[in-house]
Order: structure tokens, then sequence, then C-alpha cells
């Protein structure tokens, strides 16, 4: 049965109730936020090919996966597909997922259980560390903290960037605390700036360790943290 007949057949209670479930557990967003966040997520699953254009010359043509086909065999996949297939099946699925969750918020169900495992950023994540990792242990390179702390501090930059854009003002998670007793700072205008400044930064962070330009990382960080700070204390002043 589709989900459309399915919510013809309930009766208003229990529709109630599914609608309600779906404004807590649908991972609903604006449809400004959704477009944002389609763009940076994408971005973000391709951002590996940038490591794999780096260490093309040190993965091997032919790179073994460790997985066994059906015929006893290791399913060995090209050079190509490592450095671009990979990233884009992480970008292909990514997509499906966010309209997914816009399916289920346009008729008001609760997505599945493993829509909402993987939300908007599951592929992300694993396009930085699994598919970053694989191009790395081709090219005969170690998976270390050097390269996985970085690109953790940028997953976790666009994490808090995605929250904080359109940080609602109960959220237990916000900069409340930097607007008390400056009451001409705006909310919405410091939280929409410092959402896009950690999304941005977190972006510049990724593509930095994938370059292999380590301290790009570490100065995102400062900037995340700074940048915020001078445009509140600016709103506060009333510049």
């Amino acid at each position: 049965m589709s989900a459309q007949k399915k919510k013809k057949t309930l009766d208003p209670a229990s529709r109630q109730a599914e609608m309600e479930g779906a404004r807590l557990f649908g991972k609903h967003v604006s449809k400004t936020k959704g477009r944002l966040l389609l763009s940076v997520t994408l971005i973000c699953c391709a951002l590996p090919v940038i490591l794999g254009l780096r260490l093309w010359e040190e993965i091997p043509e032919i790179v073994e996966t460790g997985l066994v086909g059906m015929d006893g065999r290791d399913d060995s996949l090209p050079r190509w597909a490592v450095v671009f297939a990979l990233p884009g099946l992480m970008c292909v699925l990514d997509l499906l997922a966010h309209y997914q969750l816009l399916v289920n918020q346009k008729r008001m169900t609760v997505p599945k259980a493993h829509v909402r495992l993987v939300g908007r950023w599951g592929f992300p994540v694993i396009s930085v560390l699994f598919c970053g990792g694989m191009m790395l242990q081709s090219a005969g390179r170690a998976w270390d903290l050097p390269f996985a702390a970085p690109c953790v501090l940028g997953l976790l930059l666009l994490l808090l960037g995605s929250h904080m854009w359109d940080c609602p003002r109960d959220s237990r998670v916000s900069l409340g605390f930097a607007l008390t007793g400056r009451p001409g700072a705006d909310w919405d205008a410091v939280h929409h700036l410092t959402g896009g400044v950690w999304l941005g930064a977190g972006l510049a962070a990724v593509a930095g360790t994938m370059a292999g330009v380590s301290w790009v990382a570490a100065v995102c960080g400062a900037l995340a943290l700074i940048v915020p700070g001078i445009f509140v204390w600016r709103q506060g002043e009333g510049l």
C-alpha cells in the first residue's frame, strides 16, 4: 500500500499522531535550508576526488578491495572507480536521501528508520572518511591522525553550521550566551552568519586536508570562532 493510500485510510486521530511524529522525527527543514544543505553535502561527498587526483600516480591501476565476490576472487576496482566512481556514488545516494526526506516532509509522514539514520549527513561522512581512507591505503599511505583529525574537525563544523543556520531560540545549542546583555544583537542575523561561516569553514577544512594542506583546517577552525565573535560584538554595539 502506498503512503498516499495509507494516509487516506487512517482515522483523524491516527493521522494527527503520525503528523506529530513526522514533525519530531522527520528532519524537516525550510526550502531555503534544504537547498543549501543539498549543495553543501553534495560538495562534501565529492571532495575525496581531490585526494584521488593528488595521489593518482601512487594508486595502482587495479585496487584490491578486500571483498570477495561470488566466484571466490577479490572484487578489485580500477583506479578511476576508486577516485571518481565511489565519491560519485556517495553523491547519488546523498541526493536520494535528500529527496526521500523531502517527500516525507511534504506528505507529513515519518521517514523509514534507515533514512532517518543516514539523514542528510550520513553519506558525506562516509565519503570523506571511507572513500578518502580507501584512497590513502591504496596509495600505500596510512589512514592516520594527521588526516582523520582535520577531516573530523571539518565535518563537525559542517554539522554545527547546519544547526546554527536557523537555530531556534529555545535550542540548547545556540549562541544565546554570547547575545546576553547585547539587546541590539539580532538572533537570526547572528545565527545565519555563524551557520554560513561554519559551513564554509567545514568545506574548506576538508578540502584543504584532501589537497594535503594540513594548516587550512587549523585556520578554518580559528576563523569559525573569530568571525562570529566579531559579528556579535558589532551587532551589540549597533554598528
